[in-house]
């Protein structure tokens, strides 16, 4: 039996709030960033779909942040533990 998937802290972008209850942080179990993602496509799939495609890989406007480092798309297998703080960050652009 494996055990529970710690809690992690995940910030959503100021942008979807209203999608999930209007708070910025959510408690959410996940071993790592796929686990993660799945999470919120269960808890909250409005916002879900507009952080991740048909794949339920994140879109490529989307960063991923794991403590402050950028996740990188080919390795959403990074393990999470208690304590860890997830930001999904739409891309800036602009000039």
């Amino acid at each position: 039996m494996k055990p529970a998937a710690p809690e992690i802290q995940v910030v959503i972008p100021q942008e979807l709030r209203s999608l999930c209850g209007g708070r910025a942080e959510h408690s959410l179990p996940a071993r790592n960033v796929r686990e993660l993602l799945g999470a919120i496509a269960r808890r909250h799939p409005q916002v879900h779909v507009r952080i991740c495609d048909e794949q339920g890989q994140p879109r490529p406007h989307i960063n991923v942040f794991i403590n402050d480092q950028l996740c990188p798309r080919t390795e959403l297998h990074a393990p999470l533990a208690a304590g860890d703080v997830v930001s999904i960050l739409p891309a800036v652009s602009g000039g």
